[in-house]
């Protein structure tokens, strides 16, 4: 890309209000900004050479390039020449924001100049727009958050007389502020709370996750069932309640738990028709991945230890110990039944190991509710697919004998297009055998009839 001047050159310096422009450049926009100012026109700009002089990326360049586009800074045109109708790129460089006037102008100007046939103005990329309102909106949002912000005393109007300017040896008045000069004092500061005062937060509002981290979170996101109907935003609590779950768990075990929690905790049976519904589908996607802080075990999950799969026996001890004794029922008798009907006992599903109650006999599956479904789940599963493989068997084997059929078709046709080229070839030889045998004999009869007729000649002929 070739530099075109945008302006006559007036000063090297780069002007205080571009300097200010925090809103539209950051700090690595501002400095390509002045490296292109200083270079003469015509200065051939590539950025691989300006980010290797300078100790930049390349794609850093790249999204400061972008900014000082939006930001009119730079105006890029592609410009067609007459001569051999190739396209150009050329860039006009401002030391402030460009205004439509000068583009328009700036336009007119190339379009009239000679063996020009076409110029049409280059708009940033979208990937530059949306990098220009991210910056902008960073800016504002720490402006905000940080109302009280002490400002640079370069330049500040309306400053006091009495206050001591930040970097400077000289008041407003322009009197020369000496060493001899006592400067006022400060304003008393209200003392600094302690750190260990507050209380430390658990993530920084507003921090960017890792690569790892995301693509964790990511994974985790993906095992929420689509009934629970989340918002496409994730509120920052659903995105710590993850990265707390994933402090003490691989995101495998974590998927795993949002699994099952969502059928052994009743929400599949709320989200279904005529369910009882769920309220928020954010604090049910907190409860699905939140870490459990009721047993003391670390590797217990859900009422099982990893790391033998055996149940905890800290979980059970802590449900008897909330169930307590069986209430004898009123008018019962000594056995706390007044109807003579057996007592309800306690039992667990040999698949999940939860505790249930039943009438009089446990179930003869010994499942619950829920493992009985998914149990079934599987059977039928396992049905359709053995099906499947027995329709796919059925399939591939009439795939087979259609395939062997059309084999011996394809080869008893190639015979008989062999047998018929065989039968032709034969009729042709037989053809010229017999055409071979006709002309010899017509040869010989016409040999006779010469030397009947003219005898004289049989002593010249070859064959006397």
């Amino acid at each position: 890309m070739r530099k075109r001047s945008g302006r006559p050159p007036r000063f090297a310096a780069v002007p205080n209000e571009t300097i200010d422009d925090a809103n539209s450049l950051d700090l690595e926009a501002l400095g390509l900004l002045t490296v292109v100012l200083r270079h003469r026109d015509g200065y051939e700009i590539t950025l691989p050479e300006i980010a290797e002089k300078y100790g930049y990326g390349r794609d850093g360049l790249a999204g400061a390039w972008g900014l000082l586009q939006v930001a009119r800074y730079i105006i890029k045109v592609k410009i067609q020449w007459g001569r051999d109708n190739q396209w150009a790129t050329e860039v006009v460089v401002y030391d402030t924001p460009a205004t439509d006037d000068e583009v328009r102008e700036l336009l007119s100007s190339i379009a009239g100049e000679a063996n020009v046939r076409t110029v049409k103005l280059e708009p940033p990329t979208k990937t530059a727009r949306e990098r220009a309102a991210k910056h902008a909106a960073k800016v504002e949002a720490k402006r905000k958050s940080k109302p009280e912000r002490r400002r640079l005393d370069f330049d500040v109007p309306g400053q006091s007389a009495g206050e001591p300017g930040r970097g400077r040896g000289r008041r407003d008045g322009g009197e020369d502020q000496g060493s001899g000069a006592a400067a006022p004092a400060a304003p008393a500061r209200p003392p600094r709370k302690s750190a260990a005062a507050k209380k430390p937060k658990k993530r920084e509002p507003g921090k960017r996750l890792t690569q790892q981290e995301a693509a964790a979170v990511k994974q985790v996101e993906a095992a929420f069932p689509e009934q629970l109907q989340l918002p496409s935003y994730r509120p920052p609590v659903l995105r710590d309640a993850i990265l707390d779950a994933l402090d003490s768990r691989s995101p495998e075990v974590v998927v795993e738990r949002v699994k099952r929690r969502w059928w052994k905790h009743g929400y599949e049976e709320a989200v279904m028709p005529g369910g009882r519904g769920i309220g928020s589908a954010i604090g049910v996607a907190v409860a699905l991945v939140r870490p459990s802080t009721d047993c003391p075990d670390p590797m217990c999950e859900d009422g099982v230890v990893l790391d033998t799969g055996a149940p905890c026996r800290a979980c059970e001890q802590r449900q008897e110990d909330r169930r307590g004794p069986v209430p004898a029922q009123r008018g019962g008798s000594d056995k706390g039944q007044g109807d003579g009907a057996p007592e309800p006992r306690r039992w667990k599903c040999r698949s999940c190991h939860t505790l249930g109650k039943s009438g009089i006999e446990v179930p003869e599956d010994g499942l619950c509710g829920p493992c009985r479904k998914e149990e079934q789940e599987a059977e039928a599963a396992v049905a359709a697919a053995r099906e499947r493989m027995v329709q796919a068997e059925a399939r591939r084997e009439q795939l087979a004998r259609e395939q062997w059929i059309e084999l011996v078709e394809d080869a008893y046709s190639e015979h008989a297009e062999r047998e018929r080229d065989a039968a032709g070839e034969r009729e042709r030889r037989e053809a010229q055998e017999q055409q071979r045998l006709r002309d010899a004999e017509e040869r010989r009869r016409i040999q006779e009839q010469i030397a009947r007729e003219n005898p004289e000649l049989l002593a010249y002929s070859q064959t006397a």
